[in-house]
């Protein structure tokens, strides 16, 4: 008896009362499903893409008529996975008019296998253009799909969507399925952070534009999100925080580096970041910021005054307080908070590309132009463009910056058409923006018009009484990155902790509580590596280096760096971002390494 879809049906029933997500893997081999069971996956998605992916081939090439799709299906199924998963949920992708078999022999063909589930796939949805207009006129179409799927509901099959668009989406759920695998397109990798925040900001958009969609037709499916430029644990997180999704699943995203170790600890990374991590568990907050002191309430309670408002604010603070968190929950509790949310560091741009990163250029508007591209205000637009370290500006910059917030209006480089903008600007800078206007340094019309209000964020020495909740979030956000259960820290390490002047901030904080969970191994940290002396009187530019703090001890120093670089198996960006460091800082301190110990 095939006792598959009870299963998977409780497991997506419960879906809506988890604290973390639902994730499932699109496996294109035996040992990548084994290591996503071991990972801690909640069900396998079986398609014939995965046949074409592991052979070192897109995607693309299951919808090319290479063979029978569900033929191929279904020879994944019985030579790799099915031996290896024994009763784990699985679901099967089936291909609407199959020109061999019938669909009631084929959905018999997957209960005898041990299938729980059936999705529709080759999506048609997918593909457009002349080719998809050829595949509609054969009969695949999106409402022979949701045929199929009805038909395999009544076979006793769990029924998930693959769904491109709103339409598709709404049709699906209107048809009664049990889930929606909501698909951003083909998975896209980029190296460029930038580029990569602006797509999962557009992503996420347009999975609030589906799921209200979806919302209206009074059905409630279960929401699960497929592709696009989510490749990442990370993605993911901001996913959770701005969308109603309850659960992610990927192919490339787990099987771009097919080695077990990577993919077992790549799916259980993803399965370790919360649904919704908005809701603090650490004491009063909001968002991701926590504490109880007078300081961060009275903080807490101006950015909830402020948000709805459309006026431009400014945010000051010391390095490391957490300023663009605050920007964050001012765009979350706008009324811009389904549109864009988009970064710009000004301290980051030559003047020779100012004009390209705040309007975008058009085609061949430069060397090195080779396509179109939209510049920061104008994917901004409708939401808000964050503008971090604004006192970088260069005087050309703020004469831009000053005429596109006058006129409401941009011209790509190369490009003679006036584009109209709405965006909401919130800066960020840890100098003292009204006293550079004083002297000379910043234009005073500029300034007042970013600075309806100013939001001072307080350095942590002014607030230690959070130091409690905010070890306890840390901690927790740590833990599942290192595979480790951390209980807490021992009073002698917290009283340490509380009696440190911090001129690193909260961001030091982070860094010391990572570096400690590095070096230690028992589930309640004791901090030995942490420094009773102060360091005040280091520079600015030197607290984030560990090397320079000599009483931390080179050794132990060295060690950190690299058993970050070894969990991270030698990405330097990853563990960058581990180490709450920028990826230029990581080179630094690379540098100081003897050379003889780096080997990744």
């Amino acid at each position: 008896m095939n006792k598959g879809p009870a299963l998977l049906r409780s497991i997506l029933q419960e879906a809506h009362s988890r604290s973390f997500p639902i994730v499932f893997v699109v496996a294109g081999s035996g040992q990548i499903a084994r290591c996503a069971i071991e990972g801690g996956a909640h069900f396998l998605m079986i398609l014939n893409a995965g046949l074409y992916r592991i052979a070192g081939v897109s995607s693309r090439g299951s919808f090319m008529p290479f063979g029978n799709a569900n033929d191929q299906t279904e020879e994944l199924l019985c030579k790799q996975i099915m031996p290896r998963t024994g009763a784990f949920p699985v679901v099967a992708g089936v291909l609407v008019s199959d020109p061999v078999l019938n669909l009631e022999k084929r959905l018999q063909r997957l209960h005898e296998l041990g299938v729980a589930g059936v999705t529709n796939w080759p999506a048609v949805g997918v593909i457009n253009g002349r080719f998809g207009q050829a595949l509609a006129q054969e009969g695949f179409t999106v409402e022979a799909e949701i045929e199929m799927l009805r038909e395999a509901s009544k076979s006793g099959f769990v029924t998930l969507g693959f769904a491109v668009s709103t339409q598709d989406a709404v049709a699906m759920a209107k048809s009664g399925v049990d889930a929606l695998v909501l698909n951003a397109g083909l998975t896209h990798e980029t190296q460029d952070i930038y580029e990569k925040g602006d797509r999962i900001q557009y992503t996420v958009v347009k999975v609030n534009e589906i799921i209200k969609a979806v919302k209206a037709t009074g059905a409630e499916p279960i929401c699960l999100f497929f592709g696009g430029s989510i490749t990442s644990p990370e993605d993911t997180a901001e996913l959770y925080r701005r969308t109603e999704i309850e659960g992610f699943g990927g192919g490339s995203a787990f099987e771009r580096i097919p080695v077990a170790k990577i993919v077992t600890n790549m799916v259980r990374q993803f399965c370790s970041v919360p649904l919704h991590p908005d809701t603090p568990s650490f004491g009063e907050g909001i968002g991701e910021m926590v504490g109880t002191s007078p300081a961060m309430l009275k903080l807490f309670k101006l950015i909830k005054r402020v948000a709805p408002f459309d006026v431009n604010v400014c945010i000051e603070g010391e390095s490391g307080v957490g300023k663009e968190l605050v920007a964050v929950q001012l765009h979350r509790l706008s009324h811009r908070a389904s549109q864009p949310f988009i970064t710009l560091n000004c301290g980051a741009i030559p003047d020779t590309l100012l004009e390209s990163e705040f309007f975008g250029h058009e085609r061949g508007a430069f060397t090195g132009a080779v396509s179109r591209r939209l510049g920061k205000f104008e994917l901004a637009d409708h939401g808000t463009l964050f503008l971090d370290e604004v006192a970088e500006l260069s005087p050309k910059a703020q004469v831009s910056l000053l005429r596109v917030i006058q006129q409401k209006e941009i011209s790509r480089v190369g490009g003679d058409k006036k584009i109209y903008v709405d965006v909401r600007i919130v800066t960020a800078t840890h100098q003292d923006l009204r006293a550079r206007v004083e002297q000379g340094r910043f234009r005073a019309d500029l300034y007042y018009r970013l600075n309806a209000i100013t939001l001072n964020v307080p350095p942590l020495r002014s607030h230690k009484e959070d130091i409690p909740a905010l070890v306890t979030k840390f901690l927790n956000e740590l833990g599942p990155q290192f595979g480790k259960s951390v209980l807490g820290i021992t009073p002698d390490f917290m009283s340490r902790l509380l009696n440190y002047s911090w001129p690193g901030n909260v961001r030091e904080l982070r860094h010391v509580l990572c570096r400690v969970l590095l070096l230690e191994d028992g589930p309640v940290l004791q901090g030995e590596d942490f420094s009773r002396e102060p360091v005040s009187i280091l520079q600015e530019s030197e607290l984030k280096n560990p090397f320079i703090a000599e009483q931390a001890g080179q050794k132990a120093a060295h060690t950190t760096l690299l058993k970050a670089l070894k969990i991270t198996n030698g990405n330097k960006s990853k563990a960058a971002h581990l180490l709450g460091v920028s990826r230029k800082t990581l080179y630094s301190w690379l540098r100081k390494l003897p050379s003889k110990e780096f080997y990744v």
